[in-house]
């Protein structure tokens, strides 16, 4: 024979005036004389609840309906905030900041950020919080330089202007002298910006 076949099982037989437990874990029944089910350990004497009748007064209750809509506002607040980045910025306590390097041809323009004057390009500004900023370039003769730039947390941003001449140089270099009756009574040079 390949191995055992017969399973084991059990007989209960039980006079007609004894009470009969049954177990709510394992289906068996016993004698009103066993306690504990052999098998797994539960309580006999315990009759648990039907399932219906648990949830009832909890689901219906306003006070479940209350902390079910705080909770579900709770998660959307919490997703909003880690999307967008702010969640970590809020646990540590401080927005980090973050670096703008500016750099113009010809070099040497004033940079202005969101109206003040920060100085002369190349030029590296630290510490600036994040958002949206206003950056200018002027250098005079060349036309001015304007951009809105967005700052990110622990971010470095580099803007490069090749500043416009307001009017185009001549790429030689002319002089002329005006003389009335052989004397000089003015001269014009093309390279100066008057």
């Amino acid at each position: 024979m390949a191995g055992n076949l017969e399973t084991p099982f059990e007989i209960l037989i039980v006079p007609e005036n004894e009470i009969i437990r049954t177990c709510y874990s394992c289906g068996k029944s016993y004698p009103e004389t066993v306690r504990f089910c052999p098998l797994d350990g539960v309580d006999l004497e315990y009759a648990p609840p039907p399932i219906d009748d648990l949830g009832k007064s909890f689901v219906r209750s306003r006070k479940w309906i209350a902390v079910s809509i705080l909770g579900a506002a709770l998660v959307i607040l919490v997703s909003v905030f880690m999307i967008s980045g702010r969640f970590d910025s809020l646990s540590r306590g401080a927005t980090e900041s973050g670096e703008l390097i500016v750099r113009t041809t010809p070099s040497g323009a004033t940079i202005y950020l969101d109206g003040s004057q920060m100085g002369a390009t190349p030029i590296r500004l630290a510490n600036i919080q994040p958002g949206v900023h206003e950056v200018r370039a002027i250098y005079p003769g060349y036309k001015n330089g304007s951009a809105r730039i967005e700052i990110l947390p622990s971010a470095q941003l580099r803007v490069v202007w090749d500043l416009v001449p307001l009017r185009e140089l001549p790429k030689e270099r002319y002089v002329a002298e005006f003389l009335r009756s052989g004397q000089r009574i003015g001269a014009w040079d093309s390279l100066k910006l008057e």
